[in-house]
């Protein structure tokens, strides 16, 4: 019981100690938090209706014309996209450079933390499965008193 109380001690001042660093340098859990894909899609959405992703909206568009209209408001929104992945990976590179020490640190501290929850998870299931073994034996008689 002790030990669970110390691991769950632990864990919580992982965790807030990571919210601090995260609170500090800016980043919102939630946007910290987001799945990469999703982030993508919802940056750069280049399929939208009404930005002639199909010949058919391409017809209807007074803007877009026989000339390649269309593929060149794509590429721009390529290109604004692309514009914001850079400057993304510049942050993150600034941010390795400036805090790389101390989120090494960081995620090591998590990463020992899951490890010892993982392995206190696995010695408690094998206590309660003897456990359920030796209430089945008692129950079905076959114990030895």
């Amino acid at each position: 019981m002790v030990s669970k109380l110390k691991l769950l001690l632990m864990f919580v001042t992982v965790v807030g100690v990571s919210g601090m660093v995260l609170n500090i340098t800016g980043i919102s859990s939630q946007a910290y938090a987001q799945d990469a894909t999703t982030a993508k899609s919802k940056e750069c959405p280049l399929d939208k209706p009404g930005r002639c992703s199909s010949n058919i909206d391409c017809n209807k568009k007074t803007k877009c014309n026989k000339e390649g209209g269309c593929n060149i408001d794509k590429m721009m929104d390529l290109t604004r996209c692309a514009k914001k992945e850079l400057l993304k990976e510049k942050i993150k590179a600034n941010l390795e450079k400036k805090m790389g020490a101390k989120m090494d640190k960081v995620a090591d501290l998590l990463v020992n933390a899951m490890l010892e929850e993982y392995k206190s998870s696995m010695e408690n299931k094998a206590q309660r499965t003897a456990l359920e073994k030796n209430i089945r034996e008692v129950l079905s008689g076959t114990d030895k008193q």
